[in-house]
Formats: C-alpha cells, sequence, structure tokens
C-alpha cells in the first residue's frame, strides 16, 4: 500500500520502514481499503507518527499498559497512573464500549524491543484502551489511534506528559517522568537506599494522597543538605547560632529546578556512596516511621494525617535537612538532631505535631495557621532555627518553651537585620 510523508516531515527511510513493519503486522481499516498512510511528524519534538483504525479484536492482544521511558530497564518509569476502574467515568466509558461506541485518538507506540508479543505501548487513553479490552462482545468497532514510531527517550517523556494535559494530572506524575527522563534512576535509588521507598517501588503519583516521599521532596532534602553543609563550611562553629537560614524548596512541574540540576550534574551517582547524606536520609526516615506509629498507636494524639505525616511537610523537611548538612561540621550536635525520635510520657510525638498546629508567636497574625504547617520561606527559618536549638541538647523534647524560643531567634535576628525603623 502507498505510504506518503505530509508536507511538514521530513522523508526519513528508517521511519518509512519501521511504519512498513507496523503494517504487515498489524491489520489496519486503511490496508484493508487500500487507503495511503500519511506520516505525520511532531512540529515540536520532530517525533514520527501515523493515524490509523484498528479492529476492536485486532488489538486485544496488542496493548502494553507499562510502556517504558527506557526501553532497556525494566524499572523504568511507567509511564500510565493506576487504572481507576471503580471510577463513575470509567464505568460509563466501559459501558459505552460494550454498547459499540468508537474510540479514537489513543496515543501510542509501536515498539517490539521489550514484550514484543504485546508491541503497541500506550502513552495516552489507557482507560479507552482498557474500555475497548473489557468490551469482547459481538459489537466490534475500528478504533481511532496515533501510532509514534523510532521515538528518543527525550521523545517519549514529552509525548507521555502531553498526552495526559487534557486530564487531571498531578504535578508529583510530571516530576517522576522528567525526574528519570533526565537524570536516569539515581533519585528514587537513594530512596529505596534509605528506606523512603521499597526497594521496587516507585515515587507516588499523587503525594497528597500518599505516605511515600515525592520527588520534590527527595529534591529538596538532597538540595538543603548540600547547600546546609556548604554554608557550614563557611561559619565559625561559635557563629552557627548566629544567623537565619534560608532552607530551599525546590521548583516543580514543567521544569527541572536549577539548583537540583547544578548538584545532581555535580554529585550524580555519588549520591548513593556519600555515607554521610545517607546516615542523615535514613535518620530522617526513621524519624518520619517513629511519628506515624506515635500518631497511629496512641489515643491521646488527634490521628490525623497532617500529624502522622509531619516529616513530610515541605518546610519541615526543608528544614531539617539543611540544619543535618550545616551541623556536618559538628559531630557532637549532629549526633543530639538525630537522637530526636525520641520521645516522653508528655510528649508523644516527636515533631510534637499537636502542639506546632496550633504553635503562634506574639509577633504573628491571627491568621497564622501553625509552625510546620506551610511551605513559605518564614516558616522554613524557623523550622530550621527548631531543629538547630535541638542540637544543643541530648534528649530535650520539642516542648512549647523549646518552639518559642527558636522562634523568638529568627524573629529577633530578622528584626536586628532590617534596623531601626521609625515609627514603627
Amino acid at each position: 500500500m502507498e505510504i506518503i510523508f505530509d508536507h511538514n516531515a521530513d522523508k526519513n527511510n528508517k521511519i518509512e520502514k519501521s511504519i512498513e513493519k507496523f503494517l504487515s503486522k498489524v491489520q489496519t481499516l486503511e490496508k484493508k481499503l487500500k487507503i495511503p498512510i500519511v506520516i505525520f511528524q511532531d512540529g515540536v519534538n520532530n517525533s514520527y507518527y501515523i493515524k490509523c483504525s484498528i479492529f476492536t479484536s485486532v488489538v486485544w492482544n496488542l496493548f502494553d499498559f507499562d510502556a517504558r521511558l527506557t526501553i532497556d530497564s525494566p524499572e523504568s518509569f511507567r509511564a500510565n497512573r493506576e487504572l481507576l476502574l471503580n471510577n463513575k467515568t470509567y464505568l460509563k466509558m466501559k459501558e459505552d464500549a460494550m454498547d459499540g461506541r468508537e474510540f479514537n485518538d489513543i496515543i501510542v507506540e509501536f515498539n517490539s524491543s521489550y514484550n514484543p508479543a504485546k508491541p503497541l505501548k500506550i502513552w495516552g487513553g489507557q482507560h479507552r484502551a482498557h474500555a475497548i479490552l473489557e468490551a469482547k462482545n459481538d459489537k466490534e468497532r475500528y478504533h481511532g489511534f496515533r501510532i509514534f514510531f523510532d521515538l528518543e527517550k527525550k521523545q517519549r517523556a514529552e509525548l507521555a506528559l502531553i498526552s495526559n494535559t487534557n486530564i487531571s494530572v498531578s504535578t508529583d506524575t510530571f516530576d517522576r517522568m522528567l525526574e528519570e527522563t533526565m537524570f536516569g534512576d539515581v533519585l528514587r535509588k537513594w530512596c529505596q537506599k534509605i528506606g523512603f521507598l521499597s526497594s521496587s517501588e516507585d515515587f507516588p503519583d499523587v503525594g497528597s494522597k500518599s505516605d511515600k516521599i515525592t520527588v520534590k521532596l527527595a529534591r529538596s532534602f538532597i538540595v538543603n543538605y548540600y547547600s546546609g553543609k556548604d554554608q557550614g563550611m563557611k561559619i565559625k562553629i561559635d557563629e552557627i547560632d548566629k544567623n537565619v537560614y534560608e532552607p530551599y524548596l525546590v521548583q516543580t512541574g514543567v521544569i527541572i529546578d536549577p539548583n537540583y540540576k547544578k548538584i545532581i550534574e555535580e554529585y550524580g551517582n555519588n549520591i548513593l556512596v556519600d555515607k554521610d547524606l545517607l546516615e542523615a536520609g535514613k535518620a530522617y526516615n526513621k524519624l518520619h516511621k517513629t511519628q506515624q506509629n506515635a500518631v497511629k498507636n496512641n489515643p491521646n494524639i488527634q490521628n490525623r494525617k497532617s500529624f502522622r505525616n509531619k516529616a513530610l511537610v515541605e518546610s519541615v523537611i526543608c528544614g531539617w535537612s539543611y540544619v543535618v548538612g550545616l551541623l556536618q561540621c559538628n559531630k557532637g550536635r549532629l549526633k543530639n538532631l538525630y537522637n530526636i525520635s525520641n520521645t516522653s510520657s508528655k510528649i508523644l510525638d516527636p515533631l510534637n505535631a499537636q502542639e506546632m498546629s496550633k504553635f503562634k508567636h506574639d509577633s504573628d497574625p491571627p491568621t497564622y495557621r501553625g509552625l510546620g504547617t506551610r511551605s513559605s520561606l518564614k516558616d522554613r527559618q524557623r523550622v530550621a532555627q527548631v531543629f538547630l536549638a535541638r542540637s544543643l541538647y541530648g534528649t530535650q523534647i520539642l516542648d512549647k518553651k523549646l518552639l518559642n524560643k527558636a522562634v523568638s531567634q529568627v524573629v529577633g535576628l530578622l528584626t536586628m537585620k532590617k534596623g531601626y525603623v521609625p515609627n514603627a
């Protein structure tokens, strides 16, 4: 059958052969009716694709829902999120498929280099594809596909992103895609090594619905650790408590944070063998687990998710990791901070989440929602000072007195830095 390149597509013999291979293996409506196949080329990432229609019974056994960004890595990012098979929208979609509805613009990649029995790797329209699979009946229809060929890794990642912009895709999912595309799996391996993730686990699709660390939080931990460590090497030990520090929250979404990019390009796989960083991560994971168990198992603490996952609040993880980096030059105080998992009969959870949630300094407005509840710089500064103050003591708990002392220190230092303001 005739294969032609669209006027906006550069002629490419390799692509043409790949499409011929596809047509030799998959029966399409165009092939049956001898309709010419047009090869298109994306104007942004130069990827090649065709549009065609395939009969239900033909695609039943060809779909692969586990598309990979890195085709030679079984541990690569799984493009499709969890199928919501009990969602009302999906159930209606399934019902429509059983009644003979035709679905269109399902986005797949023809790739037989892995799982060759299922060469149609789904990047967009996973629920429509699954509905087709479940609607095995006599009312078969032709469904419309955009099929991509010979994709490079970056093209594959962008395809995964644009294929999902028509539905609600979380920022955490975008972060996960871009992380693997740009840097591979080093961040995930680091989180698995210290216990944030299990050995076969990936970052969650939606962090707010999970008790797991996200790409954003893991990036922030590493950036702050190295930033704090760098700062600690520049100041004298007796000057550590006389400064206000600014823990950094990485940018997220469809961009790579420049500070994180710089650190990963500098350290790369070395983060997997940096003993001090690994120790810091394991200590924080222990704190997170202890906090979760304390809230879950003690009837005297309100079992709120915000209390259980206090260690996953952005200001808390940023403040803690920055101070840990800062104290790499003072192992005594660092050890004190690592002992923060200890509790007492009065303070039942190590982060004292309930007290933090209602904490308010005299200088705070009535709308202030509590310490360590927001991601703002103000909260990150304060939480860092709390952990810095905690590092002065071997067994001190985060009680109201320590919280107030630490925050007052920040407020005072910032006021002094601002200087005298007439009529203030």
